[in-house]
């Protein structure tokens, strides 16, 4: 609940960008600020290819009787702007880790595929929408202890619990709204996931997500801020009301270097873990984002 209020507070902090918007429409269509990228969410209007490597490291306590253990999740993504930074085009992949019954195991994720538009101001209004396809390129026994992996893995990046359900297409349709104010950056995703397995076209899951990141420029190289993601289970079996929701917060700091953006998060849930497998959770990221702006470049060949 305390999430599904995004659309309307971001409405209010973006109210102003958007009445200077209305006079301040540009021709050219790089000539938008730039911003420090969120760790999770992308950068709306990057000009050169994207390429992150990003780990993810939790310690998950368990419910009464369980075992204590850690999971690790291993994310690649690359995104490259299309046309006139108005079109992108992404895919993601990811590798779960960790403690189970039997060892130490490893299960390989879904493979993820992206699209996206956008319109953007000198303002800093940035608004777009896009459509993510998962393919079913994870193929571990739900059932076992790769199974356990998957779950616990995911219940350290809920908003990605579509990577490691084995055997499934996932689609996701989603909305982004970015708002630059001084050195004030709000962000936010929300979107849906939707599975469905073609073994099974019966057997069908839906996620709500929804993201925010609220961060402050301090520097030109130097962003602190905090990101908070909700993903709500409407239909997903076995799952009791009271585990629906699966809520994260995430401080982090970001450095923007002409190259190389590396970051690094804390994290740790609020209220029920996802799907209710565990009592608590914390743990870290750690983000090394690459970009190639093929323009900027140019640039610095030209001085």
């Amino acid at each position: 609940m305390r999430l599904r209020l995004l659309p309307l507070a971001i409405a209010v902090v973006a109210a102003p960008a958007v009445a200077r918007a209305q006079s301040a429409q540009f021709s050219d269509p790089y000539d938008v600020p730039d911003a420090p990228r969120p760790p999770t969410l992308p950068e709306l209007t990057h000009s050169g290819i994207e390429g992150t490597l990003e780990t993810t490291e939790g310690a998950l306590i368990p419910n009464a009787g369980g075992v204590f253990t850690h999971a690790y999740v291993q994310r690649l993504a690359v995104e490259a702007p299309l046309a006139l930074r108005r079109w992108y085009l992404g895919a993601s992949y990811e590798l779960a880790a960790g403690g189970s019954a039997r060892s130490f195991e490893a299960v390989g994720g879904n493979l993820q595929v992206e699209g996206r538009t956008l319109w953007a101001t000198r303002t800093g209004l940035g608004f777009g929408g896009g459509l993510a396809l998962g393919l079913p390129t994870a193929s571990f026994d739900p059932n076992s202890g790769g199974g356990l992996v998957a779950t616990n893995s995911a219940t350290l990046r809920p908003w990605d619990v579509t990577y490691f359900i084995p055997g499934v297409f996932a689609v996701r349709p989603f909305l982004d709204l970015r708002v630059l104010y001084g050195r004030l950056i709000v962000q936010g995703r929300q979107g849906l996931d939707l599975t469905v397995d073609p073994q099974r076209i019966g057997d069908r899951r839906l996620y709500a997500l929804l993201a925010l990141y609220v961060g402050w420029r301090a520097t030109p190289e130097l962003a602190a801020g905090v990101e908070a993601f909700e993903e709500y289970s409407i239909v997903v079996p076995g799952v009791s009301d009271g585990a629906r929701t699966a809520f994260v917060l995430s401080p982090n700091l970001r450095v923007s270097l002409p190259w190389v953006q590396p970051a690094i998060s804390l994290f740790t849930n609020l209220g029920t873990p996802l799907y209710g497998a565990n009592e608590s959770f914390w743990g870290f990221r750690l983000a090394v984002t690459v970009v190639y702006d093929p323009g900027a470049v140019l640039k610095v060949r030209a001085q």
